[in-house]
């Protein structure tokens, strides 16, 4: 048996039975056919026969919104709202509410703000990372070398649209404004986009007018220098060269410092940062990246820079050119060359943070362009559940693999809410769900019972006594009148049996608990069915931690390596390391 099916001709049926003096057929035939059986008795309440096309029209586009967004509303339950124009207001201003607002924070300029855009030129890496997160954008992420690259020559701009929602792409932008004028864009996904958004409106002339004047106003030095060409590339590679010297500079000292106090020497007080270092360092070795240095490197390092000192004093004291010695110090220095080309775990240099892994930089060294990620177990768990829950607000999970969110439903969560929705409504309607011979008796067939079984009694004690007068001269017309008491009697038993074959009383109580169950039972079986039949949005229903680790476990921790996607492990004191080259 169809019980959804019943539920609805039971709905639609009370609808027309109740409302059929309010509204013409046509009206009824126009409601029954465009309203959900679940909203019928709510509109039959509040539309108004007058002017019935415009309200109509108006209570069809409400409900239809409500379907969509009414977990956003403040009134979840359709049937709270007393009138259709309480309905139409509630809408109206979740309509016209921002959906958030978005907090100023130290290290960006606030370009523009009003009701709908907020535009930031973040200034410093962490300001980016700020107005950033949620996004799939490089210049958000733990390292700040995009950022710093973006911001030569150019400038980067964050729009922020407060009415939208965080699942849709466009709710963040980022916009690169460069000083020769070129301009580009992105989504929160990281795409870049040239269509849709607000390409081709007054609102984009408006937000290019905006950040030109700022352009303008903060950066004229900048954008006389880069609409030059040969003047923009001489100051790029300058910017470049400055940047990449003096970050190197920095970065060899703190090393040499490290490697002086000996800071990384493997032990039970070696750092957390040490040992990272050692397990990258080994991984490095092992896949023939680098060649380490050794003690016995060291040491013929020194005795090389000393016999090249000696030769050098001896060619300086010699009064003609002593080719040989020249040579000799030639090959010497050819020979330190390859030696100091090596490389020790000091030269493992830490840059920063890919999520809480810790990012390193291998200097001096032929792979220095090349940076990587190391982190322990808990350390790349936390990393890839923050990887797939930012992931989760910016595309929802139906963003994923078709059918991958259905397999993480929580399916005790909708039989709670089946089980709810069940219990309520068969319990006021269960002559939806039940059939009627399943009823009581009412008191009035009781009552009804009662006298037809005390006039049968009565006609039976009456029998019996015509009966104890038989054989006189009336035995005959005694026999005609017991048969006609017989029949009476048989007459009033048939009215007795069509009472209880029609039980007008109310249900028992057991029999609507069993068909609460039996329903609920079926949702167990199916709960997907369940969830499409009566609308349930699948996104309210995923166990999210469960999902998180599920894609995970599908993907893999290379989820969090945005460069290839692959990583490897490496024990350094009995400690498991992940290791993963990020760009």
């Amino acid at each position: 048996m169809d019980f959804i099916k019943l539920i609805k001709e039971g709905r639609k049926e009370d609808f027309v039975s109740k409302y059929s003096n309010k509204f013409t057929p046509e009206q009824i035939k126009r409601i029954d056919s465009m309203v959900q059986p679940k909203f019928l008795e709510w509109a039959g309440k509040n539309i108004d026969s007058i002017n019935f096309d415009e309200n109509f029209s108006k209570l069809h586009q409400a409900l239809e919104f409500f379907e969509k967004n009414s977990s956003n509303l403040p009134i979840t339950d359709l049937y709270q709202y007393k009138t259709l124009s309480q309905l139409l207001d509630s809408i109206k201003e979740f309509q016209e509410k921002q959906r958030r607002t978005v907090k100023q924070v130290k290290g960006g300029n606030v370009v523009y703000d009003d009701n709908r855009f907020f535009i930031i030129n973040p200034l410093t890496h962490d300001a980016s990372c700020y107005y950033g997160k949620g996004t799939k954008w490089c210049t958000a992420a733990e390292t700040n070398h995009h950022f710093n690259s973006y911001n030569e020559d150019g400038k980067l701009f964050y729009i922020i649209d407060k009415t939208l929602p965080t699942s849709d792409p466009n709710y963040k932008m980022a916009i690169l404004k460069k000083f020769n004028g070129d301009i580009s864009y992105w989504n929160a996904i990281d795409q870049s986009i040239k269509t849709g958004w607000i390409f081709g409106t007054e609102e984009l002339k408006k937000v290019e007018s905006v950040m030109d004047q700022y352009m303008e106003s903060q950066f004229p030095e900048q954008i006389k220098i880069f609409r030059d060409a040969d003047l923009a590339r001489k100051e790029r590679d300058r910017l470049n060269q400055l940047r990449i010297t003096r970050e190197r500079n920095e970065r060899l000292e703190e090393a040499e410092e490290r490697r002086i106090e000996n800071e990384w020497q493997l032990g039970p007080d070696c750092p957390e940062e040490g040992l990272k270092a050692h397990a990258l360092f080994d991984y490095l070795v092992d896949n023939n990246e680098i060649e380490p240095l050794t003690n016995e490197d060291r040491l013929k390092i020194e005795e090389i820079k000393n016999e090249i000192v000696s030769l050098n004093a001896q060619y300086d004291e010699s009064e003609d050119v002593d080719t040989d010695i020249l040579d000799q110090i030639s090959d010497l220095e050819d020979e330190l060359e390859e030696l100091e080309s090596k490389v020790d775990v000091y030269s493992m240099i830490p840059i920063g943070e890919h999520y809480e892994m810790k990012t390193f930089k291998v200097i001096p060294s032929g792979i220095e362009d090349q940076e990587y990620a190391v982190g322990d177990s808990k350390e790349v768990q936390d990393a890839a559940e923050e990887y797939v829950e930012q992931l989760i607000d910016d595309i929802g999970y139906m963003g994923f693999s078709e059918g991958f969110a259905n397999s993480y439903i929580d399916e005790d969560e909708v039989v709670r809410y089946a089980e709810d929705f069940y219990e309520d409504d068969v319990s006021q309607n269960p002559e939806v769900y039940l059939n009627d011979e399943d009823r009581n008796i009412s008191d009035s067939q009781e009552e009804e019972i009662e006298i037809l079984k005390d006039k049968i009694l009565r006609t039976e004690q009456l029998i019996q006594t015509l009966e104890e007068t038989k054989y006189g001269e009336n035995d005959e017309e005694i026999e005609e009148e017991v048969d006609e008491l017989n029949e009476k009697i048989e007459e009033m038993n048939d009215e007795i049996t069509d009472i209880e074959s029609s039980p007008a009383g109310e249900f028992p109580q057991n029999l609507i608990d069993d068909k609460v169950e039996d329903l609920v039972s079926d949702v167990r079986y199916n709960v997907s069915w369940f969830m499409e039949e009566f609308g349930l949005n699948v996104e309210d229903y995923i166990n999210k931690d469960e999902f998180i680790q599920g894609v995970i476990d599908a993907d893999g921790y290379g989820i969090i390596n945005g460069y290839d996607g692959s990583y490897d492990t490496v024990y350094v004191q009995d400690i498991l390391f992940y290791v993963m080259r990020i760009d």
